[in-house]
């Protein structure tokens, strides 16, 4: 590699510095507005060919990935602040509405995790959609015992 010595060990991190986030710790963090509200999660983070956060992109609204929105922001649009007992809190200057009616974000590259969460959305849309089947039947079927003349 230009610009590399193998040999040198200054070459190499050895301990996580000051000022800098694994990506890791970001998966997942609540995103909440200035009013406190919960608005959804980090799903992902975007990289520019520098290495530098770009844009994040935020899981809003649904339960469990189902009927959830994907949006993304700009990094710069996030505030990341810690609270009192030194966690992290990252907050974005919307509501969870203006993120709903916002564009939808569609990646280009799909990580196995994202086909698997992908099929996983729609196995659960899919049992949900059985499991009301199934509900409207068995409410039929009352029904119709319901009507049928007693006695026989």
């Amino acid at each position: 590699m230009p610009g590399f010595a193998q040999t040198g060990k200054d070459n190499f991190v050895t301990v996580q510095p000051a000022g800098q986030w694994l990506t890791s710790q970001f998966m997942g963090q609540l995103v909440t507005n200035d009013a406190g509200e919960n608005i959804g999660s980090i799903s992902d983070l975007l990289l520019d060919k520098s290495g530098r956060i770009a844009n994040v992109v935020i899981g809003v609204g649904g339960f469990l990935g189902i009927g959830e929105k994907v949006v993304a922001l700009p990094y710069t649009a996030l505030s990341i602040t810690a609270d009192p007992d030194g966690k992290r809190v990252v907050k974005v200057a919307a509501s969870k509405e203006q993120l709903k009616a916002a564009p939808d974000f569609k990646a280009t590259e799909k990580t196995g995790y994202m086909r698997a969460k992908e099929q996983a959305t729609e196995m659960g849309q899919k049992a949900v959609d059985k499991a009301k089947e199934l509900k409207d039947k068995a409410a039929r079927k009352i029904e119709d015992m319901r009507a049928e003349p007693k006695g026989n």
